[in-house]
């Protein structure tokens, strides 16, 4: 695993501000991401009615879902905890590397995650045949994949918090 931070490492590190900016504006991407997909399914009727009818059609609102929640809340819930706890404890962050390796373990395994929910749920809503279900099926498989790459990513982060609130107390 990666060693604890130095004692020479500031809080305000421009490489660490960098990367607390990144999950900030990463959360402001997806919220507008979500908020515009939101709106064109509530205000075109046919893709409003498409998700609520089609056989598969729920998978695109667990896209949308997905990309709000893991995306611009959880986002914006990293980059805060980031920036507060270093201050809070008075110390840096315990390892940089595991907030460069959440970064981007969460964002691929985000982007992975919407991408197949939103393949899954317009291939899946036009035909509801054998072999269509058989593609959703592994495509779902691709989902849980990526979900586990978004869960590893939060237990990353959990562990750095926590040594970061530990380190040396």
């Amino acid at each position: 695993m990666s060693s604890p931070a130095s004692f020479d490492q500031r809080i305000d590190d421009p490489e660490y501000t960098t990367f607390t900016l990144l999950f900030v504006y990463a959360c402001i991407t997806y919220a507008i991401i979500g908020f515009s997909w939101g709106a064109l399914m509530g205000g075109i009727p046919a893709f409003r009615m498409f998700v609520d009818s089609a056989p598969h059609g729920h998978l695109i609102l667990l896209a949308h879902g997905h990309i709000n929640l893991l995306g611009w809340v959880e986002m914006a819930i990293f980059g805060a905890i980031y920036y507060f706890v270093p201050r809070l404890v008075n110390r840096p962050i315990y390892s940089l590397k595991l907030v460069k390796i959440h970064f981007w373990m969460h964002n691929i395994g985000l982007m992975g995650m919407v991408v197949l929910f939103s393949i899954a749920g317009s291939i899946g809503g036009y035909d509801p045949g054998p072999e269509i279900e058989k593609t959703v099926t592994h495509l779902m498989g691709g989902v849980g994949f990526f979900g586990t790459l978004v869960l590893l990513a939060n237990i990353i982060w959990g562990y750095n918090i926590f040594k970061t609130g530990k380190h040396g107390a």
